[in-house]
């Protein structure tokens, strides 16, 4: 109940802000942001590849939890009681008409749950991870700029310094732009899935303190231990899934000043040099994703609910 009850906040943005979460989806599918070189594809391939596993395990572990739930029913001493502990009124809990229905209701609900999850946690890890890679691909072009305005110039036939110079130039421009896009992008990331992470962290947390309370009163390898326990891996991996790829985020924006250090910066033209100090300073400000104005995608935050949640669980045990 209380997980349903943050459910409802976490889909809502989804019917009354569509527009703009799609504006967010197809961000980067302009035709400027279209890699030509076969490194960066690379960086966008992983990317896709990654999401579409995180997807498909996303869904295939909804799938396994929804039948276990389901099924659970049948490998309890009572086949009779219901998923989860729900006190009925006998004259209910008698009738098959009252039993079966409400053994129905429970189904839908946590299948509406899951489905819910398991569709979008994969777009919102996704995201943040195609803004990550989009960060690589701007440290590799700055990395590599000498090298890569060589091979264009090569390309055309034309040595002349004062030319490479000022295509050089042209080129930081457009990575600086390529920047500001993404830091729009994480603008209007966070604007869009702000609420639905919070709503998701603020449920997890008071449903993982519930199961710390039912684990502190139930014996060890019971059935009920066993189902919750899964249910609280699930809850911890939902929450690092966020985590993960926000700390990626954080890291990929930190390098990137040491992209630009580990460049041949000492042969570009003045106005190149000060155009690249203006990017470092700009990136010194952490590109970080918060939850809800209050929680930050990263993995203290995840390693600070791991030690909250532990320290619950033994003040429990011990009282």
């Amino acid at each position: 109940m209380v997980g349903m009850i943050f459910y409802a906040p976490k889909l809502l943005p989804f019917v009354i802000n569509g527009e703009k979460i799609k504006k967010c989806i197809n961000y980067f599918d302009a035709s400027h942001y279209t890699v030509r070189r076969p490194e960066h594809k690379n960086i966008i391939e992983e990317c896709v590849h990654s999401c579409q596993r995180n997807s498909r395990v996303f869904f295939v572990g909804c799938i396994a939890g929804l039948i276990g739930f389901i099924c659970q029913i049948f490998i309890r001493e009572d086949i009779h009681q219901l998923p989860l502990n729900i006190w009925l009124p006998p004259s209910i809990e008698k009738n098959p008409i009252f039993y079966y229905s409400f053994y129905f209701l429970l189904v839908m609900g946590s299948a509406y749950a899951v489905f819910a999850c398991g569709t979008i946690d994969p777009l919102i890890g996704g995201l943040s991870y195609h803004a990550t890679s989009q960060l690589q691909v701007l440290k590799d072009n700055l990395h590599y700029l000498d090298l890569y305005v060589d091979e264009e110039l090569s390309s055309l036939c034309d040595n002349n310094e004062a030319v490479k110079l000022s295509i050089i130039y042209n080129k930081i421009q457009q990575c600086i732009q390529r920047y500001q896009d993404i830091i729009d992008f994480v603008s209007d990331y966070q604007d869009c899935f702000s609420s639905v992470v919070f709503s998701q962290f603020l449920g997890s947390s008071l449903v993982i303190g519930l199961c710390c309370f039912q684990i502190s009163k139930m014996e060890a390898f019971d059935v009920n231990f066993l189902i919750t326990v899964n249910y609280l891996g699930v809850l911890f991996f939902q929450i690092f899934f966020y985590c993960y790829y926000g700390t990626m985020l954080i890291e990929e924006n930190n390098t990137l000043s040491s992209a630009i250090y580990m460049s041949k910066w000492y042969e570009y033209g003045v106005t190149s040099k000060r155009a690249l100090i203006i990017l470092m300073e700009r990136s010194k400000k952490p590109m970080v994703v918060v939850a809800g104005k209050v929680f930050d995608l990263s993995l203290q935050t995840f390693t600070t609910i791991l030690r909250r949640s532990y320290s619950l669980l033994a003040v429990l045990k011990n009282y």
